[in-house]
């Protein structure tokens, strides 16, 4: 696509933002939403299971795993989520012993997402064996932030890396490990980015947009970040307000009347 003017990104941005806070009800505070995962990991076995979650996250499979639900017992087969000793397992008979463990009917097949979710958790566990600790995994990660195309390059190397975790994916498991340079370009982002010019409808032409425009609207907003651009439409295409107690607040999908006016606008 032909290049896209600076003053494009950031206008899209800044009605997004004003949409956004227009669209947000009363008593939500956008802030915390904008902040990046803070957990605290402490060790690489806490990596590991922020890579197994994610491994789950695409199209039905956290209803087909639903992993929190029954993050007790993975555990257990999962040696307490020790990636050493996981980085050993056979994906096949890891597969099998999910399938009695939690009494799983449907069809016996390498499409099956239980199968994928074991081949998954087995090429994370050996891509993690890579690290002596938390700290070089860190160094590891930060040795890709030069520029927009290295910072896409390590999503693009995980997803080689590990059978079952996409382009999409591994861009979900960095930022939600607190990278907040890395957005997740989902279906909702592509939307948004393409129907207002911004890029190409794929993952890889979004996730550069996301970035391109993160680094131009610093200059009128020193606290954008990728991630912060990624939540900002995500809570518009969504309407979920998923960080409010005692349950989240959830007022519709407003990403068709934002793309609407926007293009009016543009």
């Amino acid at each position: 696509m032909t290049s896209v003017p600076e003053e494009r990104y950031i206008k899209v941005y800044e009605q997004g933002v004003d949409f956004l806070e227009k669209m947000t009800p009363p008593g939500v505070e956008l802030e915390k939403y904008y902040l990046g995962d803070n957990r605290d990991n402490k060790s690489l076995d806490d990596i590991f299971v922020r890579f197994i979650h994610s491994a789950q996250n695409y199209q039905s499979m956290p209803n087909v795993i639903a992993f929190q639900k029954r993050k007790d017992k993975v555990e257990k087969i999962l040696c307490g989520f020790d990636h050493v000793k996981v980085s050993q397992m056979d994906p096949e008979d890891l597969y099998k012993r999910f399938r009695k463990e939690f009494n799983i009917i449907s069809a016996d097949s390498k499409q099956n997402s239980w199968h994928k979710w074991s081949c998954a958790i087995v090429d994370s566990a050996k891509f993690l064996m890579e690290f002596k600790s938390i700290e070089d995994f860190d160094e590891f990660v930060n040795r890709f932030s030069y520029n927009v195309h290295t910072s896409m390059a390590l999503p693009l190397l995980i997803s080689h890396k590990i059978n079952g975790i996409g382009f999409a994916l591994a861009c979900d498991l960095l930022k939600e490990l607190g990278y907040t340079r890395y957005p997740k370009p989902d279906v909702h982002l592509m939307d948004v980015f393409h129907s207002l010019g911004l890029s190409e409808k794929n993952q890889v032409s979004t996730f550069e947009s996301i970035v391109k425009m993160a680094k131009y609207c610093e200059k009128v907003d020193s606290s954008v970040t990728p991630y912060k651009v990624d939540k900002v439409f995500w809570l518009i295409c969504s309407g979920r307000f998923y960080l409010e107690t005692p349950e989240e607040i959830t007022v519709g999908s407003k990403k068709k009347e934002f793309i609407e006016m926007m293009r009016k606008k543009l």
